[in-house]
């Protein structure tokens, strides 16, 4: 697909990979995971994340992976990526909002190493629904109020519960400039247990549960560009980022492949 071709030579031209954690610094890496997920890492030995069950997850393979394989090749799994992998570019929170002349370099956070997060939220086949609670969203919807279902682990719903509160506490004139983003759309959508679009073999943030499309509005998601030129869009305004990512979302309007209404809970990619 163009928009495929046209991303993939652009990040060539800037670098296949910041590799943010060359294979001689892999305890950067692991103390992210140490300290976003407590409740199932509690060390790092000999190359390895030792988990609360005793197991040992290789935190680094050794194998150079680039963008292609990270990103254009749909055929590519999850348990193609090790740990590290899943820092490959840094993701940049609290910078400024990407823009149709500045896009974003890297998709940073579309990595999901299976080891990871099988392990955390359950692997395809098991029952992650059980582990999944409604979360009181803002707005309403035919008089009802908006809910949206993510996960109780590692308090994914609690943090969803503070994003919820905060934008209702916004001043007036910010509420005001929701409308088509928060209020009066389609959404928002959370627990969907598929795989990433156009990737079969690679679990989407949303079967896991900690992902929330606020929008149904795909005008801002690279899938709707399947062939045309390539063009960054984004009409998410950047206090709602501040928002998300200071209770452990990232933003997928900070991927080069775009995807402006979701967010996901990923607190080792905001770590610094």
């Amino acid at each position: 697909m163009l928009y495929k071709i046209i991303t993939t030579l652009v990040l060539l031209f800037f670098g296949v990979c910041t590799a943010a954690f060359p294979h001689d610094e892999g305890l950067s890496a692991a103390e992210r995971y140490l300290t976003a997920y407590p409740d199932f890492f509690v060390a790092y030995e000999d190359g390895c994340l030792r988990t609360v069950t005793g197991e040992k997850f290789v935190l680094d393979d050794l194998i150079d992976k680039n963008y292609d394989r990270m990103i254009v090749d749909t055929a590519a799994g999850d348990e193609s990526f090790d740990p590290q992998d899943a820092f490959c570019w840094e993701y940049g929170s609290g910078e400024p909002i990407p823009t149709e002349e500045n896009p974003p370099i890297g998709d940073p956070g579309r990595i999901r190493p299976a080891v990871i997060f099988n392990y955390m939220y359950g692997a395809p086949g098991t029952d992650r629904g059980k582990d999944m609670r409604k979360v009181r969203w803002v707005g309403s919807a035919g008089g009802k109020p908006r809910t949206v279902a993510v996960t109780t682990v590692n308090g994914v719903d609690k943090a969803l519960e503070r994003v919820a509160r905060e934008i209702m506490d916004l001043p007036d004139e910010k509420m005001q400039s929701l409308k088509g983003v928060v209020f009066d759309v389609a959404g928002p959508y959370g627990y969907f247990d598929r795989p990433v679009r156009d990737y079969p073999n690679r679990t989407s943030g949303h079967a896991y549960g900690i992902a929330v499309d606020i929008n149904g509005n795909l005008s801002y998601f690279i899938g709707s560009q399947r062939d045309e030129p390539y063009c960054y869009r984004n009409n998410v305004p950047g206090f709602i980022v501040d928002i998300f990512e200071k209770n452990g979302f990232i933003w997928g309007g900070r991927w080069n492949s775009y995807d402006a209404m979701h967010f996901e809970y990923r607190p080792e990619l905001l770590l610094k």
